[in-house]
């Protein structure tokens, strides 16, 4: 996760380099489509995920629960913006990410069994950015959003009568970009701080153009 993280930072930072070159000054060009990488989605560390699998009869009797062994490879995202004026922006971001995340069930302090979870979660946001500083090779931001997920989920319990399960459910999705930096004209990289569904640090590359 961290080497992915750090080789799409170096990339969109050569991207923006080579956008201080070009001529066009990007508060004219009013569309722009993004791809980006974060890490720290909130979906790590709420229970949103949590889901109940009440087929385990071995399992559903008992409420000790604790999951444990969580993790991500990360968020990946695409999105396209378009630029109303010099300050604000409309656009939408579609993301995907994983979690797996084991469940140990106790009785009376008793381990009496684990349960494997996988969650695909596909992401649908849409958002307006502000923008507090929009010159030709730079601009700073910040963003807010709301949307959709719809949760794709597999669970695996670990005892001999439990049987492989599928679960899908809709849940709330929603990211706010604290601040935003993007240098370059027409190419251009970006990063981002902020908190959410998506992620809590951002970054990636966009390509802007006119009309």
């Amino acid at each position: 996760m961290k080497k992915i993280f750090i080789s799409t930072l170096i990339l969109s930072l050569i991207l923006s380099l080579a956008g201080f070159s070009q001529k066009t000054d990007q508060s004219t060009l009013f569309n722009d489509v993004n791809i980006s990488y974060g890490i720290g989605t909130i979906y790590l560390f709420t229970n949103e995920v949590n889901h109940n699998y009440d087929t385990y009869p071995p399992y559903s009797s008992y409420n000790d629960t604790k999951m444990t062994q969580i993790s991500s490879p990360g968020t990946f995202m695409i999105g396209y913006n378009r630029m109303m004026n010099r300050i604000i922006m409309i656009g939408f971001v579609a993301s995907y990410m994983n979690t797996n995340y084991k469940i140990t069930y106790k009785n009376n302090g008793l381990l009496v069994g684990e349960a494997t979870y996988n969650d695909n979660l596909l992401s649908g946001i849409a958002k307006i950015t502000f923008n507090y500083v929009n010159k030709p090779i730079v601009r700073v931001y910040s963003s807010a959003g709301m949307g959709i997920t719809v949760d794709l989920s597999k669970v695996q319990g670990e005892l001999p009568e439990t049987v492989e399960e599928t679960e899908r459910k809709i849940l709330f999705a929603g990211q706010i970009t604290f601040m935003g930096v993007r240098f370059g004209r027409a190419f251009g990289g970006f990063c981002e701080f902020g908190f959410g569904t998506n992620s809590i640090i951002t970054a990636g590359f966009n390509y802007q153009f006119g009309d």
